[in-house]
């Protein structure tokens, strides 16, 4: 059966440009059109080339945006694992900042959309909504809800998401002992993170301290995708005809997705490879796949589904789901909406491509925690790949 074609119509003189900019985005070169003073600022860089090393030797070529100024990694890291990994660097931003994010594109256009934090139009980062960067912009906003929210380009996106330009964008809230100081926690743990508290006197009360931090990034891959290159099927910019059927990709494979390789957190398995992830494996991402703590201690794990299959986390132990996409649950002003949410043991977690949920676990005596993550096509759901890590409780 054939689809029936709907015609849009004429287009009144004043809205031609309205339809351009979804073919021919406006691109931008220069600062801020509206800068204020920051009280934040780092910068990033894209698109920079790495390869994904995969426990059999062999490499993925990946994309990432890059951060310039981390320092040199100490011995045995690699020297530069700081400035350029797979998940692209963890960004951890106080409450409230006035962010300028000093951006440097390399190789063609790119933006960063600054994923659940919503500034102005013209801060995030969506292409063919405001412009794509040419050389370099200075990207400000004011992030004004603690939790976990990730950045990554929106510049043909299906792909360069696929190719690794993303990573965790963190908001930390102020230490409750002195909530008039702006702070960021180390990743890995201590620290705080937004949720409620009933026993909370002020706004700032609602936080939960944790001992340890895990940050479980669930990926897929489709190895054909590493081989395309940056405009790779983009629709055509032709400007006085911008809506032809003709301009569009008719040959290209970002409709058809095959992952072959399963990634938690920067450490990959070929689909064929059922082993464990381990914090041995990975000095740098392993303690966060595999965190250990102690009995009494509280854990705070911390999901983002990057991948384009759904993902479905379990763990054999009781959790406290404290925060959902960002948004922590029953804390004021609108705690008559939600509530933190107790997860069973044993109890599947299921959460689609960009979902975030943050977890409290509060272990009371030692042993190991089974821990499953199993990837679903998300349109038949059939089971692709499990893969399995652990919880280590320590006395």
């Amino acid at each position: 059966m054939a689809i029936k074609i709907v015609p849009r119509g004429d287009v009144p003189p004043n809205q031609i440009n309205d339809y351009f900019k979804f073919s021919c985005p406006p691109e931008f070169n220069g600062p801020n059109p509206d800068p204020l003073p920051p009280t934040f600022s780092f910068s990033r860089k894209l698109l920079v080339g790495i390869d994904l090393l995969l426990p059999d030797g062999s490499k993925v070529p990946m994309w990432v945006i890059e951060d310039p100024d981390a320092p040199d990694a100490p011995h045995p890291l690699p020297k530069d694992i700081l400035r350029r990994s797979f998940p692209s660097p963890t960004l951890r931003i106080p409450l409230d900042a006035l962010v300028n994010a000093d951006v440097d594109c390399n190789g063609n256009t790119h933006t960063i959309h600054w994923h659940g934090i919503e500034p102005t139009p013209m801060n995030d980062g969506v292409g063919h909504l405001s412009f794509e960067v040419t050389g370099h912009f200075t990207y400000q906003y004011q992030p004004r809800q603690a939790g976990t929210f990730f950045y990554h380009c929106h510049k043909n996106t299906v792909l360069h998401f696929e190719m690794g330009l993303y990573g965790l964008l963190l908001i930390d809230p102020p230490d409750p002992s002195a909530p008039a100081v702006p702070v960021t926690y180390p990743t890995g743990g201590p620290g705080f993170a937004a949720g409620m508290n009933p026993n909370a006197l002020l706004p700032t009360d609602h936080v939960i301290h944790y001992d340890v931090e895990a940050l479980w990034v669930a990926d897929d891959i489709d190895s054909r995708w590493h081989t395309l290159q940056h405009n790779a099927f983009m629709q055509k910019c032709v400007p006085d005809d911008p809506d032809n059927p003709a301009n569009f990709s008719q040959d290209g494979i970002l409709n058809d997705f095959r992952p072959d390789i399963f990634v938690m957190t920067g450490i990959a398995r070929r689909v064929s490879d059922p082993s464990a992830f381990t914090a041995a494996e990975n000095p740098l991402f392993g303690p966060l796949v595999a965190p250990t703590v102690k009995a009494g201690q509280t854990l705070l794990v911390r999901t983002l589904v990057a991948a384009y299959a759904v993902a479905q986390f379990t763990l054999d132990i009781d959790v406290e789901v404290i925060a959902m996409d960002g948004h922590a649950l029953g804390v004021p002003p609108l705690q008559q909406y939600s509530r933190p949410l107790l997860v069973r043991a044993g109890t599947p977690i299921r959460l689609t491509t960009a979902r975030r949920w943050d977890l409290i676990v509060r272990p009371t005596s030692p042993r190991v925690v089974p821990v499953k993550v199993e990837f679903f096509n998300n349109i038949n759901g059939r089971l692709l790949y499990t893969a399995t890590t652990s919880i280590t409780v320590t006395k």
